[in-house]
């Protein structure tokens, strides 16, 4: 094997703001104002460098080393972002621009045989990055500069093999090998292959010789594997190979070791098949950004530990999203079995410059990473980054991505390509969408979304005479925030991290995306007085996460055309929080169990109505999907815990991938004392084991009136009105004599009767589609997919309702409740007109000093803030306002019922009082 030193360690570094080094000649005078710093090194690391653009200088002497005859020295870079200026010994001896992929140089000529050598790079990393691919560091999050990969020479002969790259065939049983060598042989070649299970010689298969003529540079053989061991995520079987290139005479000129996986991929009637089985994607999108090291991970033993957990929470794919992940990120996931999703760093600006940059990063990755048999995928692009997002009507852009997979796809058969990850599509293996939806708030929205779009209208997500060719449907991006614990954070970093002030570009400097924001505004808008502490609010955030993404994946799960998901995302990342583990790799609050749903075999209720009152009849669903297809020889239990209904069915449904029950779970509602929280069981039992469980929370509800209490329902419908009676209360018309006014009309009347002692309650779910709404403004939620949305949080104090069951964060208790508008706290921007301009609205901060704010809204970091629920009082009355959709569900939904009920009854004692 080639003989290596590595040059990792302590370096020289001197940063040059003024770009002064190259015109003073630093390369041969040397570095002057130095720090030491450890390569592979990241400058934004020193925390007076996190903001810093431009150039940078490197230094570092090295011993002389003996040059066997005939052998040639090579500088080897294993990444440096962005443009690289080498020079040894005073000589300059190349340059790289490209901040993700390898490079060398020989620099046999200019080594010094007796005396120390000093290498100097300049690393220049422009502020202006549209046009270099960046992926997301400089852009959302911490930029990346500086030489941030390994650095090693290494002896090799004149002619040498450059890679070689392995297509298995898993069907014939065997590999083809595309062996490239440096340059032209100046004589007959022999090339010998040894294959042998992983870091196992002694099952050393036999050797292949094969000759290669005086003129070939490139070779291409067949290798049979005997007895073949395919990889799969849960056998990830690796065989070590080893070229070895003789001369005439039998000498070695050149020996390289890789290795491979004996795996398929492939899609067919729109499925997707792991050698030649069906495939189910469960995966993540992993950015791989990491709170000290930002852009490397910390150690071998970090990877293993992230792979372990991942797998734990039952994913089999991690999508490495607009990075080209480190190598042994990639040696770890082919070793553990985690299949990998790969794609290349985009740049922003659309150019002759930008494309070819772009191009030689794409390549460069396919050409280091050929070997790795997790990688599955590649992407081209991500949601039109670098297509300036008109690939719908740009014809030259539609013929740049086709003409690029047609190059992908040539130079590696053996894996998919993604064209334009999430969005259109115009030549693709791979049906994806990027949809971002807010459960339980869109329930219904996200099924209609899978149905009547993703998996009803498949040929909307494909260009103008495009058409889907049974490519698999993935949901490949979805998800929803929660915040991580400060407390945590803080102590890991022993004070406040340097990206709490958002280190990203101009583009993502919302409110709701500054951590600062939350120290800010935790205690203005109230939230101290409902939560008590920011961890109290973490934990409901992360439980209301939790309970988000689970019913986001089953919905998807229930429907058997969709081929897998990847969500966003594994681990928060800076300011971004909508990882299933926070930055510093904490599992967020339930997150241990997330197999139940993300898991390969998993137990499901469907058709579930969540909030029922007593004596009601239900007959529910029971999904099983069963992607290891095992043998569903068994039974299925299921029980509402704390009461005596349960029930039992006997399966025998043998290797299907999906089994649905029809009225599996058939029940009457149980009486109950009051209205509660109830928790549906599901426990799957194979072979007397328990090898799957679930869970669905319920609301049960008794039917009790109210006393009878008079009530003025000013100007509601008679279904209203009506329903107040039904539950014992006495309606009036007239204005002045009930304790209480309901009205979703805030005219003048109404207003006199409140600021002369009386009590109203304000029923404004309409918004600012009322007619008569007093001195308050409303802000339209956003419908349909929002990614800002996802980021989003209803609260309310539970303690004001603390005889019904609701929790703090609002969870499926408020199922068709939800507000659809906010009483706006703070400034927020909407969309106007046919062309979407943003138009700039405001909020009204005053509002917190002036009412007391039983329930709201906010996003992110506590931005973009609104109230929901909020009491406003007079000398001696009161005005209640709520946005919750309530009007329409009284007497009907048994939570809406009873907050009407609550609400009533706290005015009239106040009242009374």
């Amino acid at each position: 094997m080639r003989e290596k030193h590595g040059l990792n360690g302590w370096w020289k570094f001197q940063v040059d703001p003024k770009d002064q080094g190259e015109r003073e000649a630093w390369y041969k005078n040397g570095l002057a104002e130095v720090r030491q710093v450890e390569v592979p090194h990241i400058w934004q690391r020193e925390e007076e460098y996190v903001q810093y653009c431009g150039t940078g200088w490197y230094e570092k002497q090295f011993a002389p080393m003996e040059i066997p005859p005939g052998k040639h020295v090579y500088l080897c870079f294993g990444a440096v972002d962005f443009q690289a200026r080498v020079w040894l010994n005073g000589s300059f001896i190349g340059e790289h621009e490209g901040g993700f992929t390898p490079f060398e140089f020989d620099v046999t000529t200019y080594m010094n045989k007796g005396d120390m050598n000093r290498l100097t790079v300049r690393v220049f990393d422009p502020q202006d990055n549209a046009e270099i691919p960046i992926g997301k560091q400089g852009s959302w999050y911490t930029r990346i500069s500086g030489i941030w990969q390994d650095v090693a020479l290494e002896l090799r002969s004149e002619c040498f093999i450059r890679h070689v790259h392995i297509l298995p065939n898993i069907d014939e049983g065997h590999v083809e090998t595309r062996l490239v060598l440096s340059a032209d042989p100046r004589e007959a070649l022999t090339i010998e292959y040894a294959v042998m299970d992983h870091g196992n010689p002694q099952h050393k298969q036999p050797i292949i010789h094969e000759v290669i003529s005086g003129a070939e540079r490139k070779a291409q053989h067949i290798i049979p594997i005997q007895d073949e061991i395919l990889w799969t995520p849960e056998h990830p079987h690796l065989y070590d190979l080893i070229a070895t290139v003789r001369d005439e005479g039998g000498a070695v000129i050149d020996e390289i070791s890789t290795y491979f996986g004996m795996r398929k991929i492939e899609y067919k009637d729109g499925e997707l098949l792991l050698n030649n089985r069906p495939l189910y994607i469960r995966g993540a999108l992993d950015q791989g950004f990491y709170p000290d090291t930002i852009y490397t991970a910390p150690s071998e033993e970090w990877i293993q530990k992230e792979i372990s957990l991942a797998k734990q929470m039952g994913f089999n794919l991690l999508r490495k999203h607009i990075k080209v992940e480190i190598p042994s990120y990639l040696y770890w996931a082919d070793r553990m079995g985690m299949l990998i999703w790969a794609e290349t760093p985009n740049v922003v600006k659309w150019s002759e410059q930008s494309r070819q940059r772009f191009h030689n990063e794409l390549v460069g990755m396919i050409d280091r990473d050929f070997n790795h048999p997790s990688i599955v995928i590649w992407s081209l692009y991500n949601e039109e980054w670098g297509l300036e997002w008109d690939l719908a009507n740009d014809t030259e852009k539609q013929e740049h991505v086709k003409k690029l997979y047609d190059e992908i796809k040539q130079l590696d058969p053996t894996r998919l390509i993604c064209d334009n990850s999430g969005w259109i599509h115009v030549k693709t293996d791979i049906n994806d969408y990027h949809r971002y939806f807010v459960l339980p708030e869109q329930a219904e929205e996200w099924k209609s979304d899978i149905d009547d779009y993703m998996v009803g209208n498949p040929e909307k997500n494909f260009v103008a005479g495009h058409e889907p060719q049974g490519q698999p449907i993935i949901v490949s991006e979805f998800g929803v925030w929660g915040l991580p614990s400060l407390q945590k954070m803080f102590e890991y970093y022993g004070g406040m991290p340097s990206w709490f002030q958002n280190l990203g570009d101009d583009t993502h400097r919302e409110d709701f995306k500054s951590p600062l924001m939350a120290l800010a505004n935790f205690e203005k808008y109230q939230l101290k007085r409902i939560f008590g502490d920011f961890e109290q609010l973490s934990i409901c955030s992360q439980r209301r996460m939790l309970r988000a993404v689970k019913q986001l994946i089953e919905e998807m799960r229930k429907r058997p055309q969709i081929s897998g998901y990847v969500v966003t995302e594994f681990t928060d990342i800076e300011w971004e929080t909508n990882g299933w583990m926070d930055y510093n790799r904490n599992l967020k609050a339930g997150f241990d169990r997330a197999s139940n749903f993300n898991g390969s075999l998993i137990v499901m209720a469907d058709q579930v109505k969540r909030n029922l009152w007593s004596g009601e009849e239900q007959a529910w669903d029971a999904v099983i999907v069963n992607n290891d297809l095992r043998n569903l020889d068994g039974v299925l239990h299921w029980k509402i815990a704390n009461t005596d209904v349960r029930g039992s069915i006997a399966i025998h449904e043998g290797e299907k991938g999906f089994v649905r029950l029809t009225d599996a779970i058939k029940f009457a509602v149980p009486p109950v004392p009051k209205a509660s929280f109830f928790t549906l069981k599901l426990t799957l039992e194979l072979d007397g084991e328990v090898v799957a469980s679930n869970e669905e929370e319920l609301t049960l509800t008794p039917k009790v009136q109210m006393p009878p209490l008079l009530v003025c329902a000013y100007g509601m419908d008679s279904r209203f009105k009506s329903s107040l009676e039904t539950n014992g209360l006495i309606v009036v018309d007239q204005l002045e004599a009930p304790a209480l006014v309901i009205t979703s009309r805030l005219d003048d009347t109404v207003l006199d009767y409140y600021r002369n002692g009386g009590h109203v309650l304000f029923l404004a779910e309409e918004g600012d589609s009322l007619p008569e709404k007093g001195q308050f403004t409303f802000r339209e939620l956003t419908e349909g997919e929002s990614w800002d949305r996802t980021s989003s949080f209803n609260y309310v104090d539970s303690s004001y309702f603390d005889d019904l069951p609701v929790h703090p964060e609002m969870g499926w208790e408020m199922e068709g409740l939800f507000p659809e508008y906010i009483v706006p706290l703070s400034n927020y921007n909407k969309l106007g007109g046919t062309v979407g301009r943003v138009v700039y609205m405001f909020g009204n901060e005053g509002i917190v000093e002036t009412s007391q704010v039983i329930s709201g809204y906010f996003q992110g970091w506590i931005g973009q803030a609104g109230a929901s629920m909020l009491i406003q009082r007079s000398a001696e009355g009161s005005l209640t306002l709520t946005t919750w959709k309530l009007k329409d569900h009284y007497g009907k939904h048994p939570i809406a019922t009873q907050v009407i009920h609550s609400l009533i009854a706290k005015c009239t004692v106040k009242e009374e009082a």
